[in-house]
């Protein structure tokens, strides 16, 4: 199964996460308070995690099929959440 870490320092990343889920929840399956969010894409499964100084994100795919678009899709929309604040992006690193 392939899976994916990125960790964005931010001390804005509850307010990533809630943007990020609330955009999502209209087209996918989406759980989320203010600290965690879990959201079914196509392909793959999302979890982002805020803390005080940070949001982690772990995508983890059911295949590489729909692994590699998930990842772009998500760094798209995180980096366009996090456009007013500079140097903040989406990296992938990959877990093995």
């Amino acid at each position: 199964m392939p899976e994916a870490q990125a960790r964005i320092a931010t001390l804005e990343s509850s307010r990533y996460l809630t943007e990020l889920a609330r955009a999502w929840k209209h087209t996918y399956p989406v759980r989320f308070d203010t600290l965690t969010a879990e959201v079914e894409l196509p392909g793959a499964q999302l979890v982002m995690t805020a803390d005080g100084d940070s949001l982690t994100l772990r995508l983890v795919g059911a295949g590489e099929d729909g692994f590699e678009a998930a990842k772009a899709s998500v760094a798209r929309h995180v980096d366009r959440v996090a456009e007013r604040d500079a140097g903040v992006r989406c990296v992938w690193h990959d877990v093995f």
